[in-house]
């Protein structure tokens, strides 16, 4: 594990003791792998059996290393919540997922080893600072889905460790719908999509050759991707269409939902309570988190959903911030 302060420009208002790292966590394919990420502390001492954790899963800002959260920092629209998190007393940990601020290429979107990079900053953090080993897993967009793929797997993954529960915020759930509602070739382009033209090959060695499935401009974002952040690719990306970017943008989305398929959250009955919540305003619909919401429930996993009105994408994680602590205790509190 390597270790170092972490600037202070990164570090949210309040905090105590704060380090950027890196920690060995598994790759998508099984083997050992570097993650990167931060830990910061509350200020002050740390009560008896430690700072109590929550592992928080950031939203995806793009694959290239200079992205990742431990490098460009907390996006202000989610500084509220993690300011909220330390003043309630929580220690936090963020992952950069794999290959975002280490060597190689991003696996994202991978289920698995998103959720392994969420428990093993976990482990990394006991090693570190006085930790509890109760956490709880919550993300927000990208890391809402990282959550829950952590709230099915941490208990198997990592038994030595006491996961109290999950909470995930606007999470990208419900990819055939997604994926259904972009092969419309009029339909403008996701920011994330050129970046999946660099991960799918990386999942999918062979399976799976962006050059079978993007048009020459679309060729020119996947490697456009490999060097701007989310940013950035969002304005490359101003006034294009499915059609501009896809040769066939209904048959690659149909091939798009059958690669994401395995990473679908797990519709199972969780160990541990989840907790969801999205904003009535997200572009990325409510109703694909209702629906989530509703097939954990059949499963028989204690599961509240929270409708957060008026609320987007980008507003909705200060918005939820209060019930978000609230629901920490809560789960904290279960023996």
């Amino acid at each position: 594990m390597a270790v170092e302060p972490l600037p202070e420009p990164l570090r949210p208002a309040g905090s105590g003791p704060a380090w950027r790292l890196r920690y060995l966590s598994t790759s998508w394919n099984g083997h050992p792998t570097v993650a990167s990420g931060t830990i910061t502390l509350p200020a002050g001492t740390p009560p008896a059996g430690g700072w109590q954790l929550v592992s928080f899963g950031p939203g995806f800002n793009g694959t290239p290393d200079r992205c990742a959260a431990s490098q460009a920092g907390t996006p202000p629209f989610i500084r509220p919540l993690s300011e909220a998190l330390l003043r309630a007393g929580y220690a936090v940990a963020v992952t950069d997922y794999e290959g975002i601020g280490t060597p190689g290429e991003s696996s994202v979107v991978h289920g698995p080893a998103e959720a392994y990079a969420m428990v093993d900053i976990v482990r990394a953090a006991r090693r570190l600072a006085p930790v509890s080993r109760r956490w709880a897993a919550a993300g927000y967009s990208l890391g809402g889905h990282a959550a829950l793929w952590t709230g099915s797997l941490a208990d198997g993954y990592a038994p030595s460790l006491r996961h109290v529960g999950t909470i995930a915020i606007a999470p990208t759930t419900q990819w055939g719908l997604q994926f259904a509602a972009a092969g419309n070739p009029a339909a403008p382009v996701n920011p994330a999509v050129p970046y999946q033209g660099r991960t799918l090959p990386v999942t999918h060695p062979g399976g799976f050759r962006a050059a079978d499935w993007f048009t020459p401009a679309g060729l020119d974002l996947v490697d456009l991707a490999g060097h701007v952040c989310i940013e950035q690719m969002a304005a490359a990306l101003t006034g294009l269409t499915m059609a501009d970017v896809f040769t066939d943008p209904s048959a690659a989305m149909g091939e798009f939902t059958a690669l994401f398929d395995p990473h679908e959250v797990p519709v199972r009955r969780y160990p541990r309570p989840v907790r969801l919540a999205h904003g009535t305003a997200d572009q990325l619909p409510a109703v694909l988190t209702e629906i989530t919401a509703g097939q954990l429930a059949a499963a028989g996993t204690d599961v509240i959903y929270t409708p957060v009105s008026g609320a987007d994408h980008f507003t909705v994680a200060a918005a939820i911030a209060p019930q978000v602590v609230q629901w920490l205790e809560e789960l904290f509190r279960r023996p």
